[in-house]
């Protein structure tokens, strides 16, 4: 099953306004549905991104990161989705980047590559890889990527929660179809539930039920804000906890980002990583 997959969600998080807020029609939306249409919506066809991002461990001790990221949307309805990050700070990760092939068509596999510069080498990433943590964050390479919607088959648990003064949707996703162990392969997750906003359609919160060290993950969207039409969650943090107790956190804050400027194919290709984001 095809899987388009959270840089929509998690770190673009932007949506486009679909009209009066929970309108007739979204009273009447599934759970799926409502995913699908958080999902499936116009983010600008490039994005071009400085962002920070900041790791916590449990005794509040931070160490941050720079990166930038640039997406670009390719088909004819702008659904194919390729996505670049570089690390440029601090030396110890300085060069290091992550390339990412989100593919609409049903049954083509994404592709990802990790380039290392003490290695020397671009890595791809094979399936097994994708629920293990971003560079060290509290984020796995599947949470960075662009929907879950054909992780999961999201049921409405309840109908109306305030999150930050959006009245949202809580729905509550298990392996769709009962392939688990394609989704704990792939996520690293059983079980997951978010919260939508019906008047944005934006993820504002989500929970996630590890398998590995039966933890839980608290996802939370911050500093929401329209930025050339299109609503930009500006700061994602997501918490990895066990027993209760905080084991570790990261926030990725975006300090700039672009919309619908050009950019060239070639700079989405395995030999770009080794060439670093000057050349």
């Amino acid at each position: 099953m095809k899987k388009m997959t959270l840089v929509k969600c998690l770190l673009v998080g932007s949506v486009c306004f679909l009209g009066a807020p929970y309108s007739a029609f979204a009273k009447a939306m599934s759970g799926n549905e409502i995913v699908v249409t958080a999902e499936d919506r116009y983010i600008g066809k490039t994005q071009k991104s400085e962002l920070a991002m900041i790791l916590i461990n449990s005794d509040g001790k931070e160490r941050t990161r720079k990166m930038t990221m640039t997406r670009k949307n390719f088909g004819a309805d702008l659904k194919d989705q390729k996505a670049i990050y570089f690390f440029n700070y601090p030396e110890d990760i300085k060069d290091t980047s992550y390339l990412s092939f989100d593919w609409i068509e049903e049954g083509k596999d994404d592709d990802s590559w990790l380039y290392l510069p003490a290695l020397k080498k671009v890595k791809r990433l094979a399936s097994a890889d994708k629920s293990d943590p971003f560079l060290g964050s509290d984020f796995t390479y599947t949470d960075i990527k662009t929907s879950r919607k054909d992780y999961w088959d999201y049921t409405i648990v309840k109908d109306s929660e305030m999150v930050d003064g959006h009245d949202c949707w809580v729905l509550e996703g298990v392996p769709k179809n009962g392939d688990y162990d394609r989704v704990i392969k792939e996520t690293g997750y059983d079980k997951s539930r978010i919260w939508v906003s019906k008047d944005n359609f934006i993820k504002m919160k989500g929970t996630f039920w590890v398998v590995k060290g039966k933890k839980i993950k608290h996802f939370e969207a911050k500093d929401i804000e329209n930025i050339d039409g299109i609503w930009t969650v500006k700061t994602n943090k997501m918490t990895t906890t066990k027993g209760g107790a905080t084991e570790h956190s990261t926030i990725i804050k975006i300090d700039k980002v672009r919309y619908e400027e050009e950019v060239d194919d070639a700079y989405f290709t395995p030999l770009k990583m080794s060439r670093g984001i000057s050349k």
